[in-house]
């Protein structure tokens, strides 16, 4: 019997792009404040995918593989333009990051990016 190769669900290709002005702004502060050994990896990343529920704006800058291990790297939160808070967790496999993780944690609806200024540990 065959074994089906693993998906990833939470992960949807995307046209390759260069990161917005402000994914660069928040991915900036967490690599400054919590991995600066990141930051020579960091200036020539591009999105590749994005996450696989459509709604937040979690972004790829890798396509997971199978066999290979990501560690989170930081755990932050921030107010969006609305003012909710929002968590962000950097990811990185390979001495690269690999991804930034957006998520509303107080559940409001719709919600942004954190705004760099409001950044802190979480």
């Amino acid at each position: 019997m065959a074994h089906a190769a693993p998906t990833f669900p939470f992960f949807v290709s995307t046209e390759e792009r260069a990161l917005s002005s402000e994914e660069q702004e928040v991915l900036a502060v967490l690599i400054d404040r919590e991995a600066f050994e990141l930051a020579s990896s960091a200036r020539p990343l591009r999105v590749v995918g994005r996450c696989g529920c459509g709604q937040c704006p979690t972004v790829f800058f890798q396509p997971p593989r199978v066999g290979e291990n990501e560690r989170e790297v930081c755990s932050y939160s921030g107010k969006d333009a609305s003012g909710g808070i929002v968590g962000v967790l950097l990811w990185e496999k390979g001495g690269c990051p690999s991804q930034l993780e957006f998520y509303s944690v107080d559940g409001h609806d719709p919600w942004s990016l954190p705004l760099p200024s409001t950044l802190e540990r979480f």
